[in-house]
């Protein structure tokens, strides 16, 4: 077999949190191995690398030389963080958590807490993308606080020390009077969007509001 008819190289392009070497020993391709018939069988290789890690939205081999191949791989977004356990999981667009624990929060990207599923964390993240700018650099940390009559309940943890309580499926509507809301108070406070509108400043009687997460009721 001719020199140029086997794989001599690979090459991987795109990835900036798996190392080369894993994503090319995923794949299974083979050094100094028929070439033609590997790059036919390519989409088997490109699963092969999607399967093994969930980083990977999409991976494309191509060649870059005369019997060299270059894997372009895509990776998700990380759109925020879990905290879990005083550690931080990646959280991907797709929803998946990576299991690749952090000590240390990135402050570009809000705190998820108390989340169990994609079912919850999913169409929480979707939302909060929908948000203005301004109202997104605004929110410290969102907590999962379902209440037994609602199962949709967030507790959203602002910068300027307020807590807002809300439902799941409507936080990028009626996060939009956040500002509003937030300058007519005298006070820090809670303000639960559950039903309506309602504010109140933290006070002696709800001392665990400062500490804990805001009462539901």
């Amino acid at each position: 077999m001719s020199p140029l008819n086997s794989l001599a190289k690979v090459d991987v392009s795109g990835n900036h949190h798996i190392a080369s070497k894993k994503v090319v020993r995923a794949s299974g391709l083979q050094m100094n191995e028929n070439l033609w018939k590997q790059y036919f069988e390519r989409d088997q290789f490109t699963r092969k690398i999607t399967r093994g890690f969930p980083r990977v939205k999409k991976a494309k081999i191509k060649f870059s030389s005369l019997n060299q191949f270059t894997i372009d791989v895509t990776e998700y977004k990380e759109v925020a963080l879990l905290s879990k356990k005083g550690e931080y999981l990646p959280i991907l667009e797709n929803g998946q958590i990576v299991q690749e624990p952090q000590e240390k929060a990135d402050k570009n990207k809000v705190i998820l807490e108390d989340f169990t599923g994609q079912d919850k964390i999913m169409p929480t993240i979707k939302n909060y993308y929908k948000l203005p700018k301004e109202i997104q650099s605004g929110v410290s940390q969102i907590n999962y606080t379902p209440s037994k009559n609602n199962d949709e309940l967030l507790t959203i943890f602002m910068n300027d020390g307020n807590r807002v309580i809300l439902n799941i499926s409507n936080m990028d509507q009626q996060m939009h009077y956040y500002p509003q809301v937030a300058k007519e108070m005298d006070d820090k406070g809670i303000i639960d969007m559950e039903v309506g509108i309602f504010a109140r400043p933290y006070d002696e009687k709800n001392t665990e509001d400062e500490n804990n997460q805001a009462d539901s009721e």
